[in-house]
């Protein structure tokens, strides 16, 4: 089952499906052009959910069109943003521009004037403005971590100015990502974070509208009015699938032609199968390129597990882990071990690590160091755990076991863990959608989660910046583990306040530091961009050579990839 990598810090919520019945429902939006099933873009499914909920909401990150990866093919953001290139400028998209003044305090955004609703209205910056202020009103809604202006502004109907009382050009990516609603439409729902909005009621921008809904396969059809030009491919179709075997399954098949999956020996069981159609990003090993960082988040404020409050516990946590077994047994080596304890992602990050971060954590466990982080701590080793006031260090790491790989990975954790010194578990009891309320609720002790961000800062703010936290019970838009450190959160206001590159990179320096000697989540891997593709009915995929967008399951970036492709003739 493919996992999302955003691109940034997100508040989820969920939206559990209750039953077969419940999930179901057929109808689809009048406007459009007509479905044709030969031209159908086949893109595999991600949640392992047994049926799909038709629920529209782009703020509810539990319903169809974000867990699937599928809400900028409806709804569209101000800008696209390639994450596998840090230093590539935004693409203009919603907005034409992004103008930053008063030392990065003050927003003004020129709208695409071509820009229109499916319904065939203009976008104006009310609309704009009105999603601005919805979401940052509401943390469960902000799902990007978009940052509170202190007043909203709109001079005409295509411009927007952003006000913030502190500087926030650093933070660009958020607001240029956030999706844009209808003020029309979304104005008069009470309850927008947990509204259940209908596929077939949507309006959106996007190039793409609902063709039909069903529990079990959810088909688009092209917007015949898209303001960017009638898109080249004319249906889409996302069949549901319930584990990463089934979609590996119909992937070798050809019955797919966009996936995010690992597979294991995938040169084997899927190149291999049609070398002439089958393929991956690049040739060579590791066949996917990485594109965050693979943590165990540990919840530091769980009353559950009090101990991995304390920073000496989750270094030595840290210091068990045999991060080359996981790489090799559970992920085939297509995810390397992470070597840095500053967070960062490597290598497409390279350039901004700190020195003092290079290489600080191994591959193999170091059992020497768990004891001296542990006695330092004061614990001691009583029957083989490590012991404290009568009180083991006990949690359980949860993860969705149809997530085959990060299933693999807990189970040897534990097993690593356990041979340390910790009494540890795992769940995988879960679905998608369980486990992202868990995580976002603070109702868990440990996790092992994919990191967000398309930058090497908005990747250490999405595990550190308390100013995204929210207590256990409440849902979180990031900060899941409850991390919260005065000089963290002193030097991510810097790099948001500085003024040149020089200044942006002495802050993201000390929070490399700062990440690396209070180990806030425990780097395990650098997380793959998971990407195959059959070039059987489209051409102009993305690859290393031609590496326009990250072709991962993102929602962001799937709609810039499918307007990329044409069918072969």
């Amino acid at each position: 089952m493919s996992r999302m990598t955003r691109t940034t810090g997100i508040a989820l919520a969920t939206a559990a499906c209750l039953g077969l019945a419940a999930c179901s429902s057929a109808g689809g939006n009048a406007k459009g052009d007509t479905a044709s099933p030969a031209t159908a873009l086949v893109i595999e499914d991600n949640t392992g959910a047994t049926a799909y909920t038709n629920n529209f909401n782009p703020f509810d990150s539990g319903d169809f069109v974000l867990s699937e990866n599928t809400a900028s093919f409806v709804y569209e953001p101000l800008m696209q943003i390639n994450s596998l290139n840090p230093s590539q400028p935004p693409i203009p998209w919603l907005a034409q521009s992004f103008t930053w003044s008063d030392g990065g305090k003050t927003l003004t955004i020129a709208l695409n004037s071509k820009a229109k609703w499916s319904d065939g209205s203009p976008l104006i910056s009310d609309d704009v403005a009105f999603t601005y202020q919805m979401v940052t009103q509401n943390q469960s809604m902000n799902l990007q971590g978009v940052p509170t202006a202190s007043s909203v502004t709109t001079p005409d109907a295509s411009t927007v100015v952003l006000s913030f009382a502190t500087p926030q050009q650093a933070n660009y990516v958020e607001i240029a990502n956030q999706l844009i609603v209808q003020k029309k439409q979304w104005s008069s729902i009470s309850n927008p974070a947990t509204y259940v909005l209908p596929g077939a009621q949507a309006v959106g921008t996007g190039p793409y509208v609902l063709d039909s809904f069903s529990g079990q396969d959810v088909k688009y059809k092209a917007n015949a009015s898209y303001w960017g030009g009638a898109p080249k491919v004319k249906e889409i179709s996302v069949p549901l699938y319930t584990s990463n075997d089934a979609a590996a399954l119909a992937l070798e098949n050809g019955d797919i032609d966009l996936a995010g999956n690992d597979i294991s020996n995938v040169q084997t069981a899927f190149v291999g199968k049609d070398k002439a159609h089958n393929h991956l990003y690049q040739a060579s090993a590791p066949y996917f390129p990485a594109s965050n960082t693979v943590s165990l988040l540990l919840n530091s404020k769980s009353s559950k597990a009090p101990a991995l409050g304390d920073a000496n516990v989750r270094q030595a946590i840290s210091a068990a882990l045999d991060r080359q077994s996981m790489a090799t047994q559970c992920e085939t080596d297509y995810e390397l071990p992470a070597s840095s304890a500053g967070g960062l992602t490597l290598p497409i990050d390279q350039p901004a690590l700190d020195a003092s971060t290079a290489n600080d954590i191994m591959p193999a466990p170091d059992q020497a160091s768990v004891a001296t982080y542990m006695q330092a701590s004061g614990y001691t080793m009583s029957g083989g755990k490590w012991t404290k006031n009568g009180q083991q260090v006990s949690f359980t790491i949860i993860d969705p076991n149809s997530f085959s790989d990060y299933w693999c990975d807990a189970q040897e954790m534990v097993s690593q863990l356990n041979t340390a010194g910790f009494n540890v578990n795992a769940n995988g009891a879960f679905d998608y959608n369980s486990w992202t309320q868990a995580i976002t609720t603070g109702d868990f002790t440990a996790a092992l989660h994919w990191g967000q961000g398309s930058s090497p800062f908005q990747r250490d703010q999405f595990i550190m910046d308390s100013s995204q936290t929210a207590p256990e019970g409440s849902t979180a838009g990031g900060d899941y583990d409850r991390f919260d450190n005065t000089q963290a959160q002193q030097a991510i206001s810097a790099y948001e306040a500085a003024g040149t590159a020089q200044a942006q990179q002495a802050a993201l320096d000390t929070i490399q530091q700062v990440f690396a000697r209070q180990m806030p989540a425990v780097p395990v891997l650098y997380g793959a961009a998971w990407y195959e593709y059959n070039d059987s009915h489209f051409t102009g995929w993305p690859t290393s050579t031609n590496a326009y967008i990250n072709p991962s399951p993102e929602y962001q970036s799937y709609e810039y990839l499918v307007l990329h492709l044409s069918p072969v003739s």
